[in-house]
């Protein structure tokens, strides 16, 4: 009598251990389905990317990838899309392909209002105000990602770009340097500033990211957005620093991007750096990284 109880007890206790099994396998399937679905529900992430903006000594970079998904599967592989208004301006898009398509047709129509006729713009020098500046437009962009807040356009632009500046600015610019750094052997005194020619022009980097409706984070040394953001925010910070040359910073930016899109499988399978100078233009680089 004794061996048919235990022979009872030990067969329910395997139905009870196997019952257990399966509970804990039900719940860790169905917190993963609710993480997955979670993902899928943020807009700006479905079709993956991501870009990076670092800013130099009279240069700015910008890195992106050329990954295109619908989620986890990838579709194309394909440039991520750029706006160049003129040689010191650019504008890259992370989100969804529909609505960047529909931001950037939006704002070149914006642009095209903007510019002067082709006879007068024949006389305009490189220094004039004719050509709209990298603020002015993080200001349209802004303008019109607010306007749509009510049905927005799940985009999340950068803006970057060489900002002109004055004679004027620069003696301010040298002026808070003075009273903030001691050593002056690099900085430029407000005295030589003043002597020279006012026709001469200086740029200084600009950087501004934005989200959907349109808010700005500005910097003045890297922005980033997309779905491996929080990577490219550690790597960004871990490699830059301050006055970089144009090939260091081609260097580093390349690096951190790369660096950081080894650690998101939703971008990726080659990247374009762009290197934008004031002398130089725009000259862009292909990069290679994991194409898995």
């Amino acid at each position: 009598m004794g061996h048919q109880w235990d022979g009872l007890f030990s067969s329910c206790t395997g139905r009870g251990m196997t019952m257990m099994r399966y509970t804990i396998m039900s719940l860790i399937m169905l917190l993963m389905m609710m993480v997955v679905e979670g993902q899928s529900q943020d807009l700006t992430m479905m079709n993956g990317g991501s870009v990076l903006a670092m800013a130099g000594d009279g240069c700015v970079a910008l890195a992106v990838d050329q990954r295109f998904g619908s989620g986890p599967q990838m579709v194309h592989v394909a440039p991520r899309h750029v706006l160049v208004p003129h040689a010191k301006l650019m504008v890259a898009f992370t989100g969804m392909e529909g609505d960047i398509q529909s931001l950037s047709q939006d704002l070149s129509v914006h642009l095209l209002s903007h510019a002067q006729p082709q006879s007068s713009r024949a006389s305009v020098s490189s220094c004039s105000s004719q050509i709209m500046s990298p603020k002015a437009m993080s200001t349209l962009t802004s303008h019109v990602l607010y306007g749509r807040r009510q049905s927005p356009y799940y985009v999340e632009p950068l803006i970057v770009g060489l900002e002109k500046v004055t004679n004027q600015q620069r003696i301010r610019h040298a002026e808070q340097q003075g009273d903030h750094d001691t050593d002056h052997d690099n900085e430029q005194s407000v005295d030589d500033i003043s002597t020279n020619d006012n026709n001469h022009c200086d740029y200084r980097p600009f950087l501004c990211a934005q989200d959907v409706i349109g808010a700005q984070s500005k910097s003045d040394a890297f922005c980033c957005a997309g779905v491996a953001s929080k990577s490219l925010y550690g790597t960004a910070e871990a490699l830059w620093r301050p006055h970089l040359s144009p090939d260091e910073l081609r260097h580093i930016c390349g690096k951190a991007f790369l660096s950081a899109l080894e650690r998101d499988c939703l971008s990726g399978y080659g990247a374009i750096l762009y290197l934008m100078t004031a002398d130089g233009g725009i000259v862009q680089y292909e990069l290679a990284c994991r194409n898995d």
